[in-house]
């Protein structure tokens, strides 16, 4: 058996469809690396055969298609996902049945976030502000920010009960509660604070590109930052492990990073496959998409990594777990991704939208400036 080792640095820091059969040759190139320190590494090797890939196609129409950006799933197993240069928010079940929310005027919904009220809350950082969607009722809500072109950019639930967000221009964090009450947190450094996850300790985590770091915030509003040990890397997804670690990707490094509960932040050096961009963490692993390559890379809990190919016009993006296990991704062209590990993939078709597949909501704008407090 040929294993792989991975070069690593440690710094110790500053706390709807039809399915069609299989596609006939698309094998999955399995590799295992082990992230542990060594000599460098310039390719990946196949180590043993292993199964096929299972690839299905979900039924492509002759509509034109839209491409969903970020996404994110519910509890319920459906995913939600932005069309920022269409102006909606749309909802994928897990049969592949497709309703999209056309959000009406001028907006750029980015990044999104189901709130523990059921109602799905996202960033538009050209409105300047934060959308509410109900999907019940389909009412939308905005609320704007009171600091003027603040960049809104990642966007998560937190343990209190409210929402978490970034302001990468502003260089601060937000939290808005279900009154629409604001208050925003300026960030020691110039961060430019982007992706948010909630962590299991109930902090909040982002990740800071021009800082090289990734922050934490407490729901209280006690600030941490963590330095990544490789420079200019531009840190970008974010995934909380099984066991409570950070793991995050460093878009201009090529590696993957992760911090210890105890504030130790180490990276690791993969192979030169495409600029890792997507994570997500998923029955004990970490999954990694390269869309380059038309790959994902899995990190088991022992530290080893593995390499899924996928077919040749499958480029993975974003990619979010389900409450099943299962992965959800963006790719061009209109179409959102299931993995259901070990190796099954499932495409859906997102089609233009129909009067039949849309429903126009209604929506209010609430410009809460007197209602927002900042804090140095």
């Amino acid at each position: 058996m040929t294993v792989q080792r991975l070069h690593h640095a440690t710094a110790a820091t500053r706390p709807g469809g039809r399915r069609l059969s299989a596609a006939a040759g698309s094998i999955i190139a399995l590799v295992i690396v082990a992230l542990i320190a060594g000599c460098s590494s310039s390719a990946d090797k196949s180590i043993n055969a292993l199964p096929r890939i299972t690839m299905h196609r979900a039924y492509i129409s002759k509509q034109q298609f839209h491409a969903p950006y970020a996404l994110a799933a519910d509890s319920n197993g459906n995913v939600w996902f932005t069309e920022y240069q269409n102006n909606a928010i749309g909802r994928l079940t897990p049969a592949g049945e497709v309703l999209r929310f056309a959000l009406g005027g001028p907006g750029f919904p980015e990044r999104l976030a189901p709130g523990a009220d059921g109602r799905i809350w996202f960033t538009d950082p050209v409105g300047n502000r934060i959308g509410r969607l109900d999907p019940v009722s389909a009412v939308l809500t905005y609320f704007t920010l009171a600091t003027p072109m603040a960049g809104a950019d990642g966007i998560a639930g937190g343990a209190d009960g409210a929402i978490w967000f970034t302001e990468h221009a502003a260089n601060r964090i937000g939290r808005i509660d279900r009154d629409g009450a604001i208050i925003e947190y300026a960030l020691p450094h110039d961060g430019g604070p982007g992706e948010m996850i909630a962590g299991r300790d109930h902090d909040l985590w982002f990740a800071e590109d021009r800082a090289n770091a990734i922050g934490s915030i407490t729901t209280a509003g006690s600030i941490k930052e963590f330095k990544i040990p490789t420079a200019s890397s531009r840190p970008g997804g974010l995934a909380i492990g099984s066991d409570g670690t950070l793991w995050f990707t460093e878009l201009a490094a090529n590696k993957v990073g992760k911090i210890s509960r105890d504030g130790v932040a180490t990276d690791y050096l993969l192979p030169p496959r495409g600029v890792p961009l997507g994570i997500a963490s998923a029955a004990d692993n970490i999954w990694i998409t390269i869309a380059k390559a038309h790959m994902f890379y899995r990190i088991g809990r022992d530290g080893k990594l593995q390499s899924l190919k996928a077919n040749s016009d499958t480029y993975p993006g974003f990619i979010a777990a389900g409450p099943d296990q299962s992965l959800w991704f963006t790719e061009p062209g209109g179409k959102i991704g299931r993995l259901t590990p070990p190796a099954s993939i499932t495409e859906f078709a997102i089609p233009e939208a129909s009067e039949k597949s849309t429903r126009q909501v209604q929506s209010s704008d609430i410009a809460p400036v007197s209602n927002t407090r900042v804090t140095q």
